[in-house]
């Protein structure tokens, strides 16, 4: 109810929301549910059926539009969850499915429940506070998003009029990019009737936060049978993030040295709503990591299928986890063949599909594009942290100092987040009989992670899009480090006194933090040319060394002490300063919620001209899905510095009216890509590269007559123009030759007689 509630005070009627909840466990998780349980051939866990079940469904979804989109038929869709109920209530072998658990299963104590849910809500308010109350679906407010939104749902839009997809601001371009999430909300539009863009930026990835969130504590609780392990394993994927000692606001690329997992702090906005692709694939691979579980420990081989399905989901859901599962299992392969000189054959038949799904992702879904990626070590240490670390720099920004600074103190950090992964070592030895533990998925989870940091540290991407492998792979490193800490963390404790150790061990870090803050004085970074290079690198580490100090302090008298889990204690006075920093950071953003407004916030100045939404929606619904549009704008001069050109993003007229232009920008193409990579250019700023063309569109609005509409008409096939009158005012004439059919705003559209 705190959801739906949630949901209505930013714009969502209770009934929309409704719709897609039925929809969603109707239509997506209980056929999901259903095959998953018949392809594993017993019910389960409910909690685990259902999240992985709402993957399964996702993935079903996707295909069946896939087929129907392509038929012309996007309403067939509906056809895949109705024939899949059916069969299960008519087939007498199926029935059995139904029945919720197998009664051998464990009851899920209630403390286990709670934290699930608190955590869910703890995420639900960070997305209002982080992402709703700047992204509005109405209002003044919905003008000024972050620069991707418009393009997803320009995405979107394309992907329920069209397949394959095309770039709707320049059709010319294929869409070589993760698309599967785009598929998934246009199939949900067509089945519900809800506006996309509420699905974008409102309802279609809470189902995924959520479920991602399960699928967590899912595989923590599975790796080593214990119920604290999995909700270890769902709070430190989301809440213990890298420690902040500074008082001072910390902005960057990749917020706090590349290791947040959901916050992008360089702005009000969150990963997990900005990167709709990266939240779907997440869920994916979640449950995929799940399915192999069962097959790598030899418990259950009958789930080959879904690991195929799910392996195809993700390689269109978001390809960068495929490369990371392939490293994970031949580690598996590698540590196999060393320990045992023998390896079980499932690792290699799983290497050998998460390969084929690589090949298939790179070479038929994205076209061989690199997409701007390339091989450039550490070029996350020269933008990490940016706006306070670039003063330190001997002389330039890649300066070796600044580099060797920036990692050691990463480095630093990812020990405060995972310190359980020193008991990994405990996996070679004999096992424990209390502990359920096995060697092959714990093997993968690390290797899964440890690619994710490798590719940190090897690839470079001058929009920073080499920290989603570390996005992607921190969860991973997370279940194995809880896993190394049920290693670690003897039977025999009491609960009581192992419940007063962790919680007194998490107080004293977080108390440690707090004291290093305070001492902080508010100090904001100088530059080098103006601080000195040294006054900047003593504010920026000696927070850190004092942090590191008294924990040693502190661990020095647990070592003295009489607690016999005491590598709990210590990754527990970690886990202390790691948590701590995202409630403060979580209180420090409320409060700006509370100073600027709950909801209708602006980040910056509007680059969507007024009257956009309406316009393209009144375009929508009086043309037809292959119509090409022109338009006399192409750059978003109010995000780019205007000494760098123009920047070439402009999406919000092709993202609201679901409808495909000759020449809106050109931005986030593959083209875009290889040009910038030919002439050292940042992507952003790339010119077009067909002037003719171009020449030929902007004719038609600067110099309107028969002969430059009539060109648009007869040699590009364009019918509709959808003129920002504000950013470039066209041609007083242009009406003698075009029938003015609406205007909103800024904007008017007119038709090509």
């Amino acid at each position: 109810m705190l959801v739906v509630a949630g949901l209505a005070f930013y714009g969502v009627p209770v009934r929309t929301t409704a719709i897609f909840t039925g929809y969603l466990a109707l239509g997506i998780v209980l056929p999901g549910m259903l095959l998953w349980r018949a392809v594993r051939g017993r019910p389960g866990w409910l909690v685990e059926d259902a999240a992985a079940g709402l993957a399964v469904g996702y993935s079903c979804e996707v295909v069946a539009y896939i087929g129907a989109r392509a038929a012309g038929l996007p309403l067939l869709v509906a056809a895949w969850p109705i024939a899949t109920v059916a069969t299960f209530l008519l087939v007498p072998g199926l029935r059995r499915h139904w029945r919720r658990t197998d009664r051998d299963e464990e009851k899920t104590p209630f403390w286990f429940s709670a934290i699930l849910s608190g955590s869910a809500l703890v995420l639900f308010l960070w997305s209002a506070v982080r992402f709703f109350r700047t992204h509005d679906v109405s209002g003044p407010a919905m003008l000024s998003p972050d620069a991707d939104s418009p393009f997803h749902l320009a995405l979107l839009g394309e992907a329920k009029h069209h397949l394959p997809l095309a770039s709707p601001w320049l059709p010319e371009q294929p869409v070589l990019y993760h698309w599967f999430v785009y598929a998934e909300m246009a199939s949900t539009s067509w089945i519900t009737g809800i506006e996309p863009q509420v699905l974008l930026v409102r309802l279609s990835p809470l189902p995924m936060v959520f479920g991602f969130l399960l699928l967590m504590a899912v595989l923590g609780k599975r790796l080593t049978g214990r119920w604290w392990a999995g909700a270890a394993a769902a709070v430190t994927t989301y809440f213990v993030l890298t420690p902040t000692p500074y008082r001072w606001q910390l902005n960057g690329w990749f917020s706090v040295f590349a290791t947040n997992a959901y916050e992008d702090g360089s702005s009000l906005r969150a990963q997990m709503w900005t990167s709709p692709t990266q939240t779907f694939g997440a869920l994916l691979f979640a449950a995929l990591a799940l399915a192999l579980l069962d097959v790598l420990t030899g418990s259950n081989r009958r789930p080959w299928f879904l690991v195929v399905l799910l392996t195809a989901a993700v390689a269109g859901g978001k390809a960068t986890f495929l490369p990371m599962l392939l490293a994970g299992l031949l580690l598996v392969v590698a540590v196999r063949l060393l320990a045992r000189g023998r390896v079980r054959p499932a690792a290699p038949i799983a290497a050998g599909i998460a390969f084929a799904g690589l090949l298939f992702a790179q070479f038929v879904l994205f076209g061989g594009a690199s997409q701007g990626l390339a091989v450039d070590p550490l070029h996350f240490a020269r933008i990490s942290g940016a706006p306070y670390t670039a003063g330190f720099a001997l002389p330039g920004s890649g300066s070796t100092g600044r580099l060797v600074l920036v990692t050691l103190i990463t480095f630093a950090c990812w020990a405060c987040i995972w310190p359980g992964l020193l008991g990994l070592a405990r996996l070679a030895r004999r096992r424990r009989p209390d502990l359920t533990i096995s060697a092959d998925p714990v093997v993968l989870m690390f290797g899964i992670g440890l690619s994710g940091i490798g590719a940190l540290m090897v690839f470079g991407h001058e929009g920073g899009a080499e920290g989603w492998f570390m996005v992607s792979g921190r969860p991973y490193l997370s279940l194995a480090a809880v896993a190394g800490l049920a290693l670690i963390t003897p039977a025999g404790v009491p609960d009581r006194r192992m419940l007063a150790w962790v919680g007194g061990a998490i107080l004293t870090g977080a108390a440690i933090l707090i004291l290093v803050r305070e001492l902080d004085p508010n100090w904001a970074p100088v530059p080098a040319r103006t601080g000195g290079v040294a006054q900047t690198a003593f504010h920026l580490v000696w927070p850190y060394l004092a942090v590191f100090a008294l924990l040693g302090v502190a661990a020095w008298f647990v070592r003295r002490s009489s607690f016999p889990a005491k590598g709990t204690a210590y990754a527990s006075l970690l886990a202390g300063i790691c948590l701590v920093t995202t409630l403060l950071h979580l209180e420090q953003t409320t409060r700006e919620a509370q100073h600027t407004g709950w909801r209708g916030v602006r980040q910056s100045a509007p680059f969507i001209p007024d009257g956009t939404p309406e316009a393209g929606r009144w375009l929508r619904d009086h043309s037809d899905p292959d119509d090409l549009v022109a338009t006399n704008t192409h750059c978003l001069s109010t995000l780019g510095a205007p000494e760098s050109g123009c920047d070439n993003r402009h999406f919000a007229f092709s993202a609201y009216s679901e409808r495909r232009f000759l020449i809106e920008g050109w931005g986030f193409t593959n083209r875009t890509h290889q040009v910038a990579a030919e002439t050292h250019v940042n992507a952003v700023y790339v010119p077009y590269w067909d002037g003719r063309v171009l020449a030929d569109n902007d004719a038609a609005f600067a110099a309107p007559s028969a002969q430059t509409i009539g060109r648009l008409r007869d040699r590009y096939g364009v019918r509709w123009l959808f003129v920002d009158e504000a950013r470039d005012t066209p041609a007083p004439t242009l009406g003698d030759f075009a029938r003015l059919r609406h205007r909103s705003g800024q904007i008017a559209v007119y038709e090509i007689r």
